[in-house]
Protein backbone atom coordinates (compact mmCIF):
# COMPACT_ATOMS: atom_id res chain seq x y z
CA UNK A 1 0.00 0.00 0.00
CA UNK A 2 2.10 2.67 -1.32
CA UNK A 3 2.45 6.14 0.24
CA UNK A 4 2.36 9.50 -1.01
CA UNK A 5 5.23 11.08 -1.85
CA UNK A 6 6.47 14.77 -1.65
CA UNK A 7 8.13 14.96 -5.39
CA UNK A 8 5.68 14.62 -8.65
CA UNK A 9 6.07 10.70 -10.13
CA UNK A 10 6.99 10.45 -13.55
CA UNK A 11 4.44 7.70 -13.95
CA UNK A 12 2.46 7.79 -17.11
CA UNK A 13 -1.11 9.23 -16.83
CA UNK A 14 -3.58 6.38 -16.26
CA UNK A 15 -6.82 6.93 -18.39
CA UNK A 16 -9.85 6.09 -16.10
CA UNK A 17 -12.96 4.52 -17.51
CA UNK A 18 -15.72 6.23 -17.28
CA UNK A 19 -17.88 6.39 -14.12
CA UNK A 20 -20.67 4.13 -14.05
CA UNK A 21 -23.79 3.24 -11.62
CA UNK A 22 -23.42 -0.63 -10.07
CA UNK A 23 -26.60 -2.51 -10.20
CA UNK A 24 -26.33 -2.72 -6.37
CA UNK A 25 -24.87 0.00 -3.77
CA UNK A 26 -21.36 -0.33 -2.64
CA UNK A 27 -21.82 -0.57 0.88
CA UNK A 28 -25.73 -1.83 1.49
CA UNK A 29 -26.24 -0.41 5.14
CA UNK A 30 -25.32 2.92 3.40
CA UNK A 31 -28.24 3.48 0.62
CA UNK A 32 -27.86 7.25 0.38
CA UNK A 33 -24.32 8.44 1.31
CA UNK A 34 -24.28 11.96 1.68
CA UNK A 35 -21.61 14.46 2.53
CA UNK A 36 -22.61 14.56 6.63
CA UNK A 37 -21.55 12.72 8.66
CA UNK A 38 -24.62 10.50 10.80
CA UNK A 39 -25.71 12.88 13.30
CA UNK A 40 -25.16 11.17 16.73
CA UNK A 41 -26.41 11.24 20.26
CA UNK A 42 -24.33 12.24 22.63
CA UNK A 43 -25.23 8.99 24.54
CA UNK A 44 -23.91 6.90 21.74
CA UNK A 45 -19.89 7.66 22.81
CA UNK A 46 -20.65 8.28 26.62
CA UNK A 47 -19.21 4.92 27.59
CA UNK A 48 -15.73 4.48 26.87
CA UNK A 49 -14.36 3.40 23.46
CA UNK A 50 -12.37 -0.07 23.48
CA UNK A 51 -9.53 0.94 22.07
CA UNK A 52 -8.61 -2.08 19.92
CA UNK A 53 -6.92 -2.25 16.65
CA UNK A 54 -9.57 -2.97 13.77
CA UNK A 55 -9.59 -6.29 11.59
CA UNK A 56 -10.43 -6.19 8.00
CA UNK A 57 -13.26 -8.82 6.90
CA UNK A 58 -14.64 -7.21 3.85
CA UNK A 59 -12.82 -8.95 1.06
CA UNK A 60 -14.30 -6.26 -1.23
CA UNK A 61 -13.20 -3.40 0.49
CA UNK A 62 -11.99 -0.50 -1.54
CA UNK A 63 -13.85 -1.73 -4.86
CA UNK A 64 -16.47 0.54 -6.59
CA UNK A 65 -17.28 3.47 -9.01
CA UNK A 66 -14.79 6.28 -8.84
CA UNK A 67 -17.42 7.99 -7.34
CA UNK A 68 -18.62 5.61 -4.85
CA UNK A 69 -14.91 6.19 -3.78
CA UNK A 70 -14.82 9.80 -3.63
CA UNK A 71 -17.77 9.80 -0.97
CA UNK A 72 -16.25 6.67 0.87
CA UNK A 73 -13.30 9.43 0.87
CA UNK A 74 -14.86 12.15 2.19
CA UNK A 75 -16.84 10.67 4.33
CA UNK A 76 -14.11 8.97 6.41
CA UNK A 77 -12.04 12.78 6.23
CA UNK A 78 -14.75 14.25 7.85
CA UNK A 79 -15.04 11.39 10.68
CA UNK A 80 -11.04 11.49 11.07
CA UNK A 81 -11.72 15.46 11.87
CA UNK A 82 -14.59 14.53 13.67
CA UNK A 83 -12.42 12.36 16.60
CA UNK A 84 -9.44 14.69 16.43
CA UNK A 85 -11.96 17.61 17.55
CA UNK A 86 -13.04 15.68 20.06
CA UNK A 87 -9.59 14.39 21.15
CA UNK A 88 -10.90 10.72 21.30
CA UNK A 89 -10.59 7.11 19.39
CA UNK A 90 -13.05 6.07 16.96
CA UNK A 91 -15.56 3.70 17.89
CA UNK A 92 -15.35 0.02 15.83
CA UNK A 93 -18.95 1.08 13.70
CA UNK A 94 -16.50 4.95 13.00
CA UNK A 95 -13.23 2.12 12.52
CA UNK A 96 -15.79 0.49 9.23
CA UNK A 97 -16.42 4.02 7.81
CA UNK A 98 -12.46 5.04 8.45
CA UNK A 99 -11.28 1.63 6.83
CA UNK A 100 -13.32 2.53 3.43
CA UNK A 101 -10.91 5.59 2.70
CA UNK A 102 -8.60 4.54 -0.49
CA UNK A 103 -6.88 7.77 -1.23
CA UNK A 104 -6.87 9.45 -4.33
CA UNK A 105 -5.31 6.90 -6.97
CA UNK A 106 -7.08 6.96 -9.64
CA UNK A 107 -9.62 10.15 -9.09
CA UNK A 108 -7.36 13.14 -10.58
CA UNK A 109 -10.66 14.38 -12.47
CA UNK A 110 -11.79 15.24 -8.72
CA UNK A 111 -8.96 17.74 -8.58
CA UNK A 112 -9.79 19.07 -11.95
CA UNK A 113 -12.22 22.05 -11.86
CA UNK A 114 -12.50 22.05 -15.46
CA UNK A 115 -14.44 18.66 -15.62
CA UNK A 116 -18.52 19.57 -15.31
CA UNK A 117 -19.33 15.89 -13.96
CA UNK A 118 -16.81 16.63 -11.30
CA UNK A 119 -17.67 20.20 -10.35
CA UNK A 120 -19.88 19.42 -6.94
CA UNK A 121 -16.87 17.24 -5.85
CA UNK A 122 -13.76 19.36 -7.04
CA UNK A 123 -15.94 21.98 -4.55
CA UNK A 124 -16.14 19.85 -1.54
CA UNK A 125 -12.34 18.95 -1.35
CA UNK A 126 -11.24 22.39 -1.09
CA UNK A 127 -13.97 22.79 1.66
CA UNK A 128 -13.29 19.48 3.38
CA UNK A 129 -9.09 19.90 2.71
CA UNK A 130 -6.78 22.17 4.20
CA UNK A 131 -4.32 23.61 1.59
CA UNK A 132 -1.70 21.75 2.67
CA UNK A 133 -3.81 18.44 2.67
CA UNK A 134 -5.07 19.45 -0.59
CA UNK A 135 -1.89 19.48 -2.45
CA UNK A 136 -0.85 16.29 -0.68
CA UNK A 137 -3.94 14.68 -2.26
CA UNK A 138 -3.66 15.69 -5.54
CA UNK A 139 -0.09 15.01 -5.74
CA UNK A 140 -0.76 11.39 -4.73
CA UNK A 141 -3.39 10.43 -7.55
CA UNK A 142 -0.61 8.75 -9.55
CA UNK A 143 1.11 6.80 -7.20
CA UNK A 144 -1.76 5.88 -4.42
CA UNK A 145 -1.64 2.14 -5.05
CA UNK A 146 -4.04 0.48 -1.98
CA UNK A 147 -3.54 -3.51 -1.95
CA UNK A 148 -6.99 -5.29 -2.17
CA UNK A 149 -7.62 -7.92 0.67
CA UNK A 150 -7.20 -11.22 -1.35
CA UNK A 151 -2.95 -10.25 -2.47
CA UNK A 152 -2.61 -9.58 1.42
CA UNK A 153 -3.92 -13.05 2.30
CA UNK A 154 -1.24 -14.65 -0.04
CA UNK A 155 1.09 -12.55 1.70
CA UNK A 156 0.75 -13.73 5.41
CA UNK A 157 -0.07 -16.83 4.10
CA UNK A 158 3.75 -17.34 2.25
CA UNK A 159 4.80 -15.92 5.88
CA UNK A 160 3.02 -18.31 7.78
CA UNK A 161 3.71 -21.05 5.70
CA UNK A 162 7.40 -20.19 6.27
CA UNK A 163 6.73 -20.83 10.28
CA UNK A 164 6.53 -17.03 11.56
CA UNK A 165 3.85 -16.11 14.75
CA UNK A 166 5.21 -12.80 15.73
CA UNK A 167 7.72 -10.58 15.90
CA UNK A 168 8.71 -6.96 14.72
CA UNK A 169 6.62 -6.11 11.68
CA UNK A 170 7.34 -3.25 9.78
CA UNK A 171 4.98 -1.69 6.99
CA UNK A 172 7.01 1.04 5.82
CA UNK A 173 4.55 2.45 3.40
CA UNK A 174 1.61 1.77 5.02
CA UNK A 175 -1.29 4.34 3.60
CA UNK A 176 -4.42 3.66 6.04
CA UNK A 177 -2.84 0.22 6.76
CA UNK A 178 -4.80 -2.39 5.46
CA UNK A 179 -1.80 -5.24 6.13
CA UNK A 180 -2.13 -4.33 9.36
CA UNK A 181 -5.89 -5.06 8.83
CA UNK A 182 -5.61 -8.44 7.40
CA UNK A 183 -2.82 -9.57 10.03
CA UNK A 184 -3.48 -13.58 10.61
CA UNK A 185 -5.12 -13.94 14.50
CA UNK A 186 -1.88 -16.36 14.52
CA UNK A 187 0.48 -13.44 14.26
CA UNK A 188 -1.51 -10.98 16.99
CA UNK A 189 0.81 -11.14 19.22
CA UNK A 190 2.77 -9.13 16.91
CA UNK A 191 4.28 -5.80 17.83
CA UNK A 192 3.43 -3.35 14.98
CA UNK A 193 5.34 -0.43 13.07
CA UNK A 194 4.03 1.46 10.27
CA UNK A 195 5.05 4.60 8.43
CA UNK A 196 2.80 6.78 5.93
CA UNK A 197 3.68 10.23 4.32
CA UNK A 198 0.26 11.60 3.49
CA UNK A 199 -1.05 13.28 6.68
CA UNK A 200 -4.92 12.32 6.08
CA UNK A 201 -3.91 8.72 5.78
CA UNK A 202 -1.57 8.71 8.85
CA UNK A 203 -4.20 9.95 10.82
CA UNK A 204 -6.35 7.80 9.93
CA UNK A 205 -4.41 4.78 10.69
CA UNK A 206 -3.45 5.91 13.77
CA UNK A 207 -7.31 5.70 14.61
CA UNK A 208 -7.56 2.09 12.92
CA UNK A 209 -5.01 0.67 14.70
CA UNK A 210 -3.97 2.65 17.95
CA UNK A 211 -1.92 -0.61 19.46
CA UNK A 212 0.73 0.12 16.53
CA UNK A 213 3.47 2.16 15.88
CA UNK A 214 2.79 4.97 13.51
CA UNK A 215 4.98 7.55 12.28
CA UNK A 216 3.46 10.07 9.68
CA UNK A 217 6.74 10.93 7.88
CA UNK A 218 9.09 9.90 4.81
CA UNK A 219 10.64 6.85 5.26
CA UNK A 220 14.04 8.80 4.73
CA UNK A 221 13.04 10.37 7.95
CA UNK A 222 12.43 7.58 10.44
CA UNK A 223 15.01 6.35 12.11
CA UNK A 224 14.42 2.49 12.98
CA UNK A 225 18.01 0.66 13.46
CA UNK A 226 19.28 -1.67 10.73
CA UNK A 227 19.11 -5.71 12.00
CA UNK A 228 15.48 -4.66 13.68
CA UNK A 229 12.29 -6.05 12.19
CA UNK A 230 11.42 -9.97 12.12
CA UNK A 231 9.32 -8.94 9.22
CA UNK A 232 8.55 -6.04 6.71
CA UNK A 233 5.62 -6.26 4.64
CA UNK A 234 3.67 -4.04 2.20
CA UNK A 235 3.30 -2.01 -1.41
CA UNK A 236 6.23 0.14 -1.96
CA UNK A 237 5.43 3.28 -3.76
CA UNK A 238 6.41 3.30 -7.44
CA UNK A 239 7.95 5.84 -9.53
CA UNK A 240 10.67 7.27 -11.54
CA UNK A 241 12.42 9.79 -8.81
CA UNK A 242 14.13 9.69 -6.42
CA UNK A 243 14.45 10.11 -1.96
CA UNK A 244 16.66 12.13 -0.40
CA UNK A 245 18.43 9.90 2.12
CA UNK A 246 22.00 10.54 2.74
CA UNK A 247 22.92 7.07 3.50
CA UNK A 248 21.78 5.66 0.22
CA UNK A 249 22.08 8.59 -1.84
CA UNK A 250 24.89 6.90 -3.59
CA UNK A 251 23.29 4.63 -4.94
CA UNK A 252 21.02 6.56 -7.03
CA UNK A 253 17.72 4.30 -6.36
CA UNK A 254 14.69 5.32 -7.73
CA UNK A 255 11.65 5.36 -4.92
CA UNK A 256 10.49 1.83 -4.85
CA UNK A 257 14.12 0.26 -5.13
CA UNK A 258 15.22 2.70 -2.28
CA UNK A 259 12.22 1.34 -0.16
CA UNK A 260 13.38 -2.24 -0.99
CA UNK A 261 16.94 -1.71 0.12
CA UNK A 262 15.92 -0.07 3.40
CA UNK A 263 13.62 -2.48 4.41
CA UNK A 264 16.41 -5.02 3.85
CA UNK A 265 18.64 -3.65 5.84
CA UNK A 266 16.19 -3.18 8.75
CA UNK A 267 15.60 -6.74 9.02
CA UNK A 268 17.27 -8.43 11.63
CA UNK A 269 19.61 -11.51 10.16
CA UNK A 270 16.77 -14.70 9.09
CA UNK A 271 14.08 -11.76 8.78
CA UNK A 272 11.79 -11.98 5.99
CA UNK A 273 10.48 -8.85 3.58
CA UNK A 274 7.47 -9.30 1.85
CA UNK A 275 6.84 -6.15 -0.53
CA UNK A 276 4.64 -5.46 -3.67
CA UNK A 277 7.07 -3.44 -6.23
CA UNK A 278 6.84 -2.01 -9.61
CA UNK A 279 8.30 -4.95 -12.07
CA UNK A 280 10.93 -2.72 -13.04
CA UNK A 281 12.99 -3.65 -9.72
CA UNK A 282 13.18 -7.05 -11.94
CA UNK A 283 13.23 -6.34 -15.44
CA UNK A 284 15.09 -3.30 -15.51
CA UNK A 285 18.27 -3.26 -17.78
CA UNK A 286 20.32 -2.69 -14.74
CA UNK A 287 21.32 -5.03 -12.35
CA UNK A 288 22.62 -2.90 -9.92
CA UNK A 289 19.47 -2.59 -7.80
CA UNK A 290 19.36 -6.35 -7.80
CA UNK A 291 22.89 -7.41 -7.10
CA UNK A 292 22.46 -4.43 -4.01
CA UNK A 293 19.96 -6.93 -2.88
CA UNK A 294 21.50 -10.33 -3.56
CA UNK A 295 24.42 -9.37 -1.56
CA UNK A 296 22.20 -8.87 1.75
CA UNK A 297 19.20 -11.00 1.12
CA UNK A 298 17.98 -14.43 -0.82
CA UNK A 299 15.06 -14.16 -3.08
CA UNK A 300 13.16 -17.28 -1.44
CA UNK A 301 10.46 -16.20 -4.81
CA UNK A 302 8.50 -13.70 -6.85
CA UNK A 303 5.13 -13.51 -8.11
CA UNK A 304 4.09 -11.34 -11.18
CA UNK A 305 0.91 -10.05 -10.70
CA UNK A 306 -1.66 -9.27 -13.91
CA UNK A 307 -1.69 -5.73 -14.59
CA UNK A 308 -5.42 -5.84 -13.62
CA UNK A 309 -4.16 -6.50 -9.73
CA UNK A 310 -5.19 -3.25 -8.66
CA UNK A 311 -7.64 -1.57 -10.93
CA UNK A 312 -10.61 -2.00 -8.93
CA UNK A 313 -9.03 -0.94 -5.65
CA UNK A 314 -6.54 2.05 -7.31
CA UNK A 315 -8.16 2.56 -10.61
CA UNK A 316 -5.13 1.91 -12.46
CA UNK A 317 -3.34 -0.83 -14.53
CA UNK A 318 0.21 -1.33 -13.37
CA UNK A 319 2.28 -4.41 -13.84
CA UNK A 320 3.91 -5.66 -9.97
CA UNK A 321 5.85 -8.40 -8.60
CA UNK A 322 5.47 -9.57 -4.61
CA UNK A 323 8.91 -10.42 -3.71
CA UNK A 324 9.87 -12.26 -1.32
CA UNK A 325 13.34 -11.87 0.55
CA UNK A 326 15.36 -13.48 3.45
CA UNK A 327 18.04 -11.83 5.29
CA UNK A 328 21.63 -13.08 5.25
CA UNK A 329 23.85 -13.33 8.19
CA UNK A 330 26.54 -11.17 6.31
CA UNK A 331 27.41 -9.83 2.92
CA UNK A 332 27.44 -12.04 -0.11
CA UNK A 333 29.58 -11.68 -3.32
CA UNK A 334 28.39 -15.02 -5.04
CA UNK A 335 25.87 -13.35 -7.96
CA UNK A 336 22.54 -15.50 -8.02
CA UNK A 337 20.88 -15.86 -11.90
CA UNK A 338 18.36 -13.42 -10.94
CA UNK A 339 20.08 -11.10 -10.69
CA UNK A 340 20.29 -10.70 -14.65
CA UNK A 341 18.29 -10.67 -16.87
CA UNK A 342 16.70 -13.87 -19.39
CA UNK A 343 13.85 -14.09 -21.91
CA UNK A 344 10.27 -16.34 -21.93
CA UNK A 345 9.26 -18.43 -24.27
CA UNK A 346 7.98 -15.63 -26.43
CA UNK A 347 11.16 -14.26 -26.81
CA UNK A 348 10.20 -11.30 -24.26
CA UNK A 349 12.87 -9.97 -21.50
CA UNK A 350 12.21 -10.60 -18.05
CA UNK A 351 14.04 -11.33 -15.22
CA UNK A 352 15.55 -14.81 -14.89
CA UNK A 353 14.20 -15.80 -12.24
CA UNK A 354 10.71 -15.80 -14.06
CA UNK A 355 12.38 -17.30 -17.62
CA UNK A 356 12.89 -19.94 -15.30
CA UNK A 357 9.61 -20.01 -13.59
CA UNK A 358 6.83 -18.95 -15.59
CA UNK A 359 4.24 -20.33 -13.42
CA UNK A 360 5.18 -17.76 -11.28
CA UNK A 361 4.09 -15.06 -13.68
CA UNK A 362 0.09 -14.92 -12.86
CA UNK A 363 -0.84 -13.64 -17.05
CA UNK A 364 0.67 -13.58 -20.18
CA UNK A 365 3.75 -11.32 -21.17
CA UNK A 366 3.39 -8.61 -23.60
CA UNK A 367 5.04 -6.00 -25.51
CA UNK A 368 2.72 -3.17 -25.80
CA UNK A 369 2.98 0.64 -26.83
CA UNK A 370 3.65 2.59 -23.76
CA UNK A 371 4.27 6.63 -23.60
CA UNK A 372 8.20 6.26 -23.61
CA UNK A 373 8.06 3.30 -27.10
CA UNK A 374 7.25 -0.16 -26.37
CA UNK A 375 7.17 -1.21 -23.09
CA UNK A 376 6.39 -5.12 -21.67
CA UNK A 377 2.97 -5.84 -19.03
CA UNK A 378 1.84 -8.94 -17.74
CA UNK A 379 -2.06 -8.94 -18.84
CA UNK A 380 -4.53 -11.19 -17.12
CA UNK A 381 -5.53 -14.71 -18.30
CA UNK A 382 -9.07 -14.54 -19.44
CA UNK A 383 -11.53 -16.30 -16.94
CA UNK A 384 -8.75 -16.75 -14.43
CA UNK A 385 -9.73 -16.24 -10.74
CA UNK A 386 -6.94 -14.22 -8.91
CA UNK A 387 -7.49 -15.84 -6.04
CA UNK A 388 -6.58 -19.49 -6.69
CA UNK A 389 -3.51 -18.05 -9.07
CA UNK A 390 -2.24 -16.64 -6.11
CA UNK A 391 -3.20 -19.73 -3.87
CA UNK A 392 -1.06 -21.87 -6.12
CA UNK A 393 1.51 -19.67 -6.58
CA UNK A 394 2.58 -19.48 -3.04
CA UNK A 395 3.33 -22.43 -2.79
CA UNK A 396 6.25 -22.25 -4.69
CA UNK A 397 7.56 -19.87 -2.38
CA UNK A 398 9.92 -21.98 -0.40
CA UNK A 399 12.36 -20.51 3.20
CA UNK A 400 11.95 -20.94 6.79
CA UNK A 401 11.80 -18.15 8.88
CA UNK A 402 14.98 -18.90 11.32
CA UNK A 403 14.16 -17.73 15.21
CA UNK A 404 15.71 -15.07 17.15
CA UNK A 405 18.59 -15.67 18.61
CA UNK A 406 17.76 -16.05 22.17
CA UNK A 407 21.43 -15.82 23.36
CA UNK A 408 20.48 -18.50 26.50
CA UNK A 409 24.15 -20.11 26.00
CA UNK A 410 25.81 -16.59 26.82
CA UNK A 411 23.51 -15.41 29.24
CA UNK A 412 22.33 -18.05 31.89
CA UNK A 413 18.51 -19.31 31.95
CA UNK A 414 15.65 -16.93 29.98
CA UNK A 415 12.79 -15.76 31.29
CA UNK A 416 10.83 -14.81 28.68
CA UNK A 417 12.23 -12.47 25.61
CA UNK A 418 10.14 -9.08 24.26
CA UNK A 419 9.96 -7.35 20.78
CA UNK A 420 12.74 -4.61 20.79
CA UNK A 421 12.74 -1.14 21.38
CA UNK A 422 14.37 0.98 18.51
CA UNK A 423 15.55 3.23 20.91
CA UNK A 424 17.50 0.49 22.21
CA UNK A 425 21.15 0.32 20.56
CA UNK A 426 21.67 -3.46 19.24
CA UNK A 427 23.61 -5.87 21.60
CA UNK A 428 23.31 -3.26 25.07
CA UNK A 429 21.78 -3.72 28.19
CA UNK A 430 18.64 -2.05 29.04
CA UNK A 431 16.02 -2.06 31.93
CA UNK A 432 12.37 -2.77 31.58
CA UNK A 433 10.14 -3.21 34.97
CA UNK A 434 12.89 -2.92 36.70
CA UNK A 435 14.04 -5.88 34.70
CA UNK A 436 17.66 -6.15 32.97
CA UNK A 437 17.22 -7.14 29.36
CA UNK A 438 19.91 -7.45 26.43
CA UNK A 439 18.88 -6.24 22.78
CA UNK A 440 20.08 -8.49 19.81
CA UNK A 441 18.09 -7.73 16.23
CA UNK A 442 14.46 -7.75 17.32
CA UNK A 443 14.28 -9.25 20.62
CA UNK A 444 15.17 -8.17 24.19
CA UNK A 445 15.88 -11.06 26.53
CA UNK A 446 16.10 -10.94 30.25
CA UNK A 447 19.29 -11.44 31.80
CA UNK A 448 19.62 -13.44 35.07
CA UNK A 449 22.45 -12.31 36.98
CA UNK A 450 23.55 -11.72 40.75
CA UNK A 451 21.94 -9.11 42.55
CA UNK A 452 24.96 -6.83 42.99
CA UNK A 453 25.63 -7.13 39.46
CA UNK A 454 22.27 -6.56 38.21
CA UNK A 455 22.82 -3.09 40.48
CA UNK A 456 26.38 -2.59 38.21
CA UNK A 457 24.49 -2.95 35.40
CA UNK A 458 21.84 -0.67 35.97
CA UNK A 459 23.81 2.68 37.17
CA UNK A 460 26.33 1.93 34.10
CA UNK A 461 23.06 2.38 31.66
CA UNK A 462 22.50 5.69 33.63
CA UNK A 463 26.14 6.46 32.72
CA UNK A 464 25.83 5.53 29.49
CA UNK A 465 22.74 6.99 28.64
CA UNK A 466 23.77 10.49 29.77
CA UNK A 467 27.09 10.12 27.48
CA UNK A 468 24.73 9.09 24.65
CA UNK A 469 22.39 12.21 25.09
CA UNK A 470 25.00 14.66 25.58
CA UNK A 471 26.68 13.68 22.53
CA UNK A 472 23.15 14.09 19.99
CA UNK A 473 23.16 17.73 22.19
CA UNK A 474 26.69 18.72 21.29
CA UNK A 475 26.15 17.72 17.74
CA UNK A 476 22.35 19.57 17.13
CA UNK A 477 23.52 22.70 15.62
CA UNK A 478 20.26 24.38 17.52
CA UNK A 479 21.73 23.81 21.19
CA UNK A 480 22.70 26.42 23.46
CA UNK A 481 25.36 26.47 25.48
CA UNK A 482 23.41 26.38 28.28
CA UNK A 483 21.63 23.07 28.04
CA UNK A 484 24.70 21.49 27.03
CA UNK A 485 26.56 23.26 30.49
CA UNK A 486 23.64 21.67 32.52
CA UNK A 487 24.12 18.11 30.82
CA UNK A 488 27.96 18.19 30.93
CA UNK A 489 27.16 18.46 35.14
CA UNK A 490 24.40 15.87 35.37
CA UNK A 491 27.23 13.46 33.94
CA UNK A 492 29.56 14.41 36.10
CA UNK A 493 27.16 13.91 38.88
CA UNK A 494 25.82 10.60 37.65
CA UNK A 495 29.36 9.23 36.80
CA UNK A 496 30.67 10.29 39.93
CA UNK A 497 27.71 8.81 42.14
CA UNK A 498 28.17 5.41 40.13
CA UNK A 499 32.36 5.62 40.73
CA UNK A 500 32.19 6.11 44.54
CA UNK A 501 30.10 3.24 44.70
CA UNK A 502 31.33 0.52 42.26
CA UNK A 503 34.72 2.05 41.67
CA UNK A 504 36.11 3.01 38.01
CA UNK A 505 34.13 2.16 35.33
CA UNK A 506 37.48 -0.10 33.83
CA UNK A 507 37.53 -2.26 36.95
CA UNK A 508 37.42 -5.94 36.14
CA UNK A 509 34.31 -6.12 37.94
CA UNK A 510 32.34 -3.73 35.82
CA UNK A 511 34.12 -5.05 32.75
CA UNK A 512 32.74 -8.39 33.62
CA UNK A 513 29.44 -7.17 34.33
CA UNK A 514 28.98 -4.51 31.03
CA UNK A 515 31.59 -5.63 28.57
CA UNK A 516 29.18 -7.27 26.36
CA UNK A 517 27.38 -3.70 25.97
CA UNK A 518 27.70 -2.11 22.68
CA UNK A 519 28.99 1.44 24.41
CA UNK A 520 31.29 -0.13 26.85
CA UNK A 521 34.26 1.23 25.44
CA UNK A 522 32.82 4.33 24.97
CA UNK A 523 32.03 4.88 29.47
CA UNK A 524 35.77 3.54 29.85
CA UNK A 525 36.73 6.28 27.36
CA UNK A 526 35.05 9.25 29.48
CA UNK A 527 38.41 11.49 30.51
CA UNK A 528 37.90 10.82 34.21
CA UNK A 529 39.95 14.44 35.15
CA UNK A 530 38.15 16.70 32.54
CA UNK A 531 34.61 15.22 32.05
CA UNK A 532 33.25 18.71 31.83
CA UNK A 533 34.98 19.10 28.72
CA UNK A 534 33.88 15.85 27.40
CA UNK A 535 33.56 16.42 23.76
Amino acid sequence: MADMQELQSQLPDVELPEDAETEEPLFPDQQAMTNELPAQEDSEISEPIQVVNFHITDDALGRGTAKEKFRANIMAIQLLKKCESENRHATAEEQEILSRYVGWGGLSDAFDESKPAWETEYLELKTVLTPEEYAAARASTLNAHYTQPIVIESMYQALENMGFEKGNILEPAMGVGNFFGMLPEKMEDSKLYGVELDSISGRIASLLYPDANIQIKGFEKTDYPNDFFDVVIGNVPFGAYKVNDRQYEKYNFFIHDYFLAKSIDQLRPGGVAALITTKGTMDKVSPEVRRYLAERAELLGAIRLPNTAFSANAGTEVTADILFFQKRESISHEEPEWVQLGSDANGIKVNQYFAEHPEMILGKMEEVSGPYGIETTCSPIEEADLEIQLSEAIKHIQGTMTPALDRESELDEMIESIPADPNVRNYSFTVVDDQIYYRINSLMNPVKMPAMTAERVKGMIGVRDTIRELIALQMDEYSSDEDIAALQKRLNEVYDAYTAKYGVIGSNANKRAFSDDSSYCLLVLIPIDHIDNFL
